[in-house]
C-alpha cells in the first residue's frame, strides 16, 4: 500500500470526546495533504506522537503531546510495526521546512527509521501550506 502522511499538529479542535482525526488536527498541513491524497487515490495517515501512524478516519480523543528525542526509540519501534502490520509499502511524508518548525525534528527522524527499519520506500516532500 502506498500512503500520503504528515506530523500532527498543536492546532486541534477541543471537541468533547471522541471525533474523526480529519476533524481532530484543525492546521492548514494536514487538510492540504487530506486533499491530495484524495486526489492521487492513497489513503492519508497522521505521524501522532502519542500514537504513531493515525488513519484520518480514525476517532480519537483530544491530547496534547509533543514527540521529543528521549521518545524516539519507543515511537520508532511502534511506527516499524503499524507500516508492518498495515502491510505499508510507500510513504509520501509531507512537512514544512525543520528552519520553520524545527519542533518537527523527532517526527522527520522517527519516520526516516521506521521506514528504514522496514524496508518501506520514503519520500520527503517541504512544502509551505500556505495554498
Amino acid at each position: 500500500m502506498k500512503i500520503h502522511a504528515t506530523y500532527c499538529s498543536a492546532e486541534k479542535s477541543n471537541a468533547p470526546g471522541k471525533i474523526p482525526a480529519i476533524e481532530r488536527y484543525t492546521s492548514r498541513r494536514i487538510q492540504w495533504v487530506n486533499k491530495r491524497a484524495q486526489r492521487q487515490g492513497e489513503a492519508f495517515f497522521i505521524v501522532s506522537g502519542k500514537y504513531g501512524l493515525i488513519k484520518v478516519e480514525e476517532e480519537i480523543a483530544y491530547y496534547d503531546y509533543l514527540l521529543k528525542n528521549d521518545a524516539l526509540k519507543e515511537h520508532i519501534q511502534l511506527l516499524s510495526r503499524q507500516l508492518s502490520n498495515l502491510g505499508i509499502q510507500q510513504v509520501t511524508f509531507f512537512a514544512r521546512p525543520i528552519s520553520i518548525d524545527p519542533n518537527i525534528l523527532p517526527y522527520l527522524k522517527s519516520i526516516e527509521e521506521a521506514c528504514r527499519m522496514g524496508q518501506v520506500s520514503l519520500e520527503l516532500l517541504e512544502e509551505d501550506f500556505e495554498g
